[in-house]
C-alpha cells in the first residue's frame, strides 16, 4: 500500500490580513457604539451591533487559520484543515441569517413607511462602507480559500448594504421619497444572499466528502489506467481534505511484479496524481489477482 501527503502551504499571510481585517472594524464598532452613546442614535448603536458580527467572523476565520496549521495527531491524522470549510460553512450560514433579518425589514418598512433623516444615514453609511470595503480589500487576495472567501463576503455584503444605504440616503434627501431605502435595501440583499448560498453549498460538497469542484472523476480514472503497469483501477475515491487540498483512495490491479516494481509505479501514480490533478495525498493499495464480489479468495 503507497501513501503520499503533500502540505498545503504557509497560511500565515492569510492570518496577518484577518488580523488586520479585525482590528480595522473592532476600533470602528467600538467608535460607533460611543458616539451612539453620546448622541443618543439608536440608527448608531444598531449598526455597531451589526459590525459586532463582522467582527465575529473575522474571529471565527482567524481561529480556523490558526488552527488549520497545526500538525496532524493521532486522532486527528488529516490535521485540521477541515476547520477553514468549518468557519466558511458558519459564516455563509450567519450572512444568509442577515439577509433574511434585512428582508424582513425592508418588507416592514414598504407595509409601513417610516420618517428616515437621509442625512444621517448618508454620514453613518458612508463611514461604514469605507471600513467594510477597505477590511474587505485587505481580504482579497486569498479569495481562493474558502474560509477567507467567506469572511470576505461577509465584509463585502456589509460594503455593499452600507453603499446601498448611502444611495437611498441621497436619494430620500433629493426626493423624500422613503421607500428609497427598502426597495434597495431587497436589492442588495438578495444579490448577498445568492453569493452566501454558493459558500454554503461548496461548504458542504466538500464536508460530505464528494469529489471537489473542478475535479473530472472519470478523467483521474483513465490516465491511472493508462499507467504503464496498470491492468485496472477499482473503488476509487476522491475527496478534499481542505480548501484545494485534494485527497485520493484506490485499489490498483497491476501485474504480478517484485516489491521494487511496485513501489516504483506508486511513485508514478502519485506523482502524476500530484502534477496533473493536484492530488497530495494518495492513498493506494496494489492488488496482483482480485477475487471477485462474494469469493473466497485461495492463497498457496
Amino acid at each position: 500500500m503507497g501513501h503520499g501527503h503533500a502540505g498545503g502551504g504557509s497560511d500565515f499571510s492569510a492570518g496577518k490580513r484577518l488580523a488586520a481585517g479585525l482590528a480595522l472594524n473592532t476600533a470602528f464598532l467600538i467608535l460607533e457604539a460611543v458616539f451612539g452613546l453620546l448622541f443618543g442614535s439608536l440608527a448608531l448603536l444598531a449598526d455597531a451591533a451589526h459590525n459586532f458580527s463582522d467582527s465575529l467572523a473575522l474571529v471565527l476565520s482567524l481561529v480556523a487559520v490558526r488552527i488549520a496549521t497545526r500538525p496532524p495527531t493521532f486522532k486527528k491524522t488529516y490535521g485540521y484543515h477541515r476547520m477553514g470549510i468549518l468557519a466558511a460553512f458558519i459564516n455563509s450560514l450567519g450572512v444568509m441569517l442577515v439577509c433574511l433579518y434585512l428582508f424582513y425589514e425592508a418588507l416592514r418598512r414598504l407595509a409601513q413607511p417610516v420618517e428616515v433623516a437621509g442625512g444621517g444615514m448618508v454620514l453613518v453609511a458612508a463611514a461604514g462602507f469605507l471600513v467594510n470595503g477597505g477590511v474587505a480589500l485587505l481580504l482579497l487576495r486569498g479569495r481562493k480559500d474558502l474560509n477567507i472567501r467567506s469572511a470576505f463576503l461577509h465584509l463585502l455584503s456589509d460594503a455593499l448594504v452600507s453603499l446601498g444605504v448611502v444611495v437611498s440616503g441621497a436619494m430620500i434627501m433629493v426626493t423624500g421619497w422613503t421607500y428609497a431605502d427598502p426597495l434597495v435595501t431587497l436589492l442588495i440583499g438578495l444579490l448577498i444572499l445568492v453569493s452566501a448560498f454558493q459558500i454554503l453549498k461548496e461548504s458542504t460538497h466538500i464536508l460530505m466528502e464528494s469529489v471537489p469542484a473542478g475535479v473530472d472523476y472519470l478523467e483521474i480514472l483513465e490516465d491511472m489506467r493508462a499507467t504503464p503497469g496498470v491492468r485496472d483501477v477499482h473503488d476509487l475515491h476522491i475527496w478534499e481534505i481542505g480548501s484545494r487540498q485534494y485527497s485520493l483512495s484506490a485499489h490498483v490491479v497491476v501485474e504480478d511484479v517484485p516489491v521494487s516494481k511496485a513501489q516504483a509505479l506508486t511513485s508514478c501514480l502519485k506523482t502524476m496524481l500530484l502534477d496533473r490533478h493536484r492530488v497530495v495525498h494518495a492513498t493506494l493499495e496494489l492488488e496482483s489477482d482480485p477475487c471477485s464480489p462474494g469469493e473466497v479468495c485461495h492463497f498457496e
